[in-house]
């Protein structure tokens, strides 16, 4: 094992681009995790109109894009960067 990264919530989804780890929580959080070293980069939480939206599925896409689909039926794109 290279490295952990310890959550208060379980991790519903992750993906990877090489350099860095995305994971979704059933939390509706949404974290981006340094893939050398598993330190996190970004931390945000999901919302669609306003509502906290836990992922359920997590892919990262060409050109920087993450999509997810969602607990609610959504599928949702937006930048890596947040």
């Amino acid at each position: 094992m290279r490295w952990e990264h310890r959550t208060d919530h379980p991790a519903t989804a992750l993906d990877t681009d090489g350099k860095t780890v995305y994971v979704a929580y059933s939390s509706a959080a949404l974290a981006a995790l340094d893939a050398d070293d598993g330190s996190l980069r970004r931390h945000t939480h999901l919302e669609v109109d306003g509502a906290p939206t836990a992922a359920l599925s997590l892919s990262v896409a060409p050109q920087g894009h993450l999509l997810m689909g969602t607990v609610d039926g959504r599928i949702l794109e937006c930048s890596v960067g947040w």
